[in-house]
C-alpha cells in the first residue's frame, strides 16, 4: 500500500492510497464518521434562560458545537459512576452571560471551560439576546462516537473516489477540442497536436468528454485499486490525528475478531 498526500488544510484532507482493496478504503471512511471518539455535550442544566429561545433548544445547539480536549477523560461506559457522571468521564463547561444592549450575539467562545474540554471555534452563535436578556447554565461534555449521535461525528464530509481512467486514443482523436470545452471540471485540455490530462483526480467520470467525442477516441472508467480518501474535519481532531485514530480503531477491532475466533469450541 501507498499513500501520498493530495492536498491537506487546517480542516480538509485529501489522501491518496493506492493498491488496496476498496472494501478496507470504504472500512476506514465508516470508521472515521462513526467509530472515532470524541467528545460532544450530553447534559445542559440551565439555571436562568430569558432568551427567546427554549431550554431545549439552546441545550440543542450547544450539543452540536465542535469540541476539542478530553484527553483525560474516560469513556462513560468504562467509569467506575457507570456512566451517571463524574469528574473522570465528563468536563463542564459554563456559561454565564447578560445582555447590556440589544442584538448581543453570544458566541461559543463566551463558553468557559472548567476541565480539559473547550470549543473548537470560538465563532459559533449560540443565541441572540436583547438588552436584559440572561442566560445562566452549566454544560457537561463527554466521549461518544458518531454511531451513538451525529453530534460526536469528528468529520462534516468523508468521501472515498476511486482512481478516474481516461483512455485517449490518440491515432484516431483529430484535435477538434470539443472534449477541452465540454468537460464540467477541465481536465483536459490541448497541448500541440494532442489531448491531454492536466488533473486526473478532478475528473468527476460523468463521461461527457466520452460522449461528445465524434471520433469516438476518448473512454472513461475508474481504478478500484487506487483510490482518495477527502475528509472534511469538524475540529475536534486534526487530520492526521482522525485518521490515525481511524486505523488504530480498526486495529483493535480486528484482535478482537481474532480472539473471539479463538474461543469459539473445537468442532467435533
Amino acid at each position: 500500500m501507498d499513500t501520498t498526500v493530495f492536498n491537506s488544510s487546517e480542516s480538509q484532507l485529501k489522501l491518496i492510497v493506492k493498491d488496496v482493496d476498496p472494501t478496507f478504503m470504504n472500512s476506514l471512511r465508516r470508521t472515521i464518521m462513526a467509530e472515532v471518539q470524541i467528545p460532544a455535550v450530553e447534559k445542559v442544566y440551565i439555571a436562568e434562560n430569558t432568551s427567546v429561545l427554549y431550554d431545549d433548544m439552546i441545550a440543542h445547539r450547544l450539543g452540536l458545537i465542535p469540541l476539542k480536549g478530553g484527553e483525560i477523560l474516560l469513556p462513560a461506559e468504562e467509569c467506575d459512576c457507570g456512566g451517571k457522571g463524574c469528574p473522570k468521564c465528563e468536563s463542564v463547561l459554563t456559561l454565564d452571560v447578560e445582555a447590556q444592549e440589544d442584538s448581543s450575539m453570544v458566541y461559543s467562545g463566551r463558553l468557559k471551560a472548567e476541565g480539559s474540554v473547550f470549543p473548537a471555534n470560538n465563532n459559533i452563535l449560540i443565541v441572540e439576546l436583547n438588552a436584559g436578556q440572561k442566560i445562566t447554565l452549566e454544560a457537561h461534555a463527554r466521549l461518544g462516537r458518531g454511531q451513538e449521535h451525529a453530534k460526536w461525528q469528528p468529520v462534516s464530509a468523508a468521501a472515498v473516489q476511486f482512481e478516474p481512467v481516461i483512455a485517449i486514443d490518440q491515432k484516431k482523436c483529430n484535435q477538434c477540442g470539443d472534449c477541452v470545452k465540454e468537460c464540467p471540471k477541465k481536465v483536459l485540455a490541448v497541448e500541440g497536436k494532442k489531448i491531454v490530462i492536466t488533473s486526473l483526480w478532478d475528473c468527476s467520470m460523468c463521461k461527457v468528454c466520452e460522449e461528445i467525442c465524434p471520433s469516438s477516441s476518448i473512454k472513461v472508467s475508474y481504478n478500484d485499486k487506487n483510490s482518495l480518501l477527502y475528509i472534511e474535519t469538524t475540529g475536534s481532531m486534526t487530520n492526521d490525528a482522525l485518521v490515525i485514530a481511524a486505523c488504530d480503531r480498526i486495529l483493535h477491532k480486528a484482535a478482537d475478531l481474532k480472539k473471539s475466533f479463538k474461543e469459539l469450541p473445537e468442532a467435533s
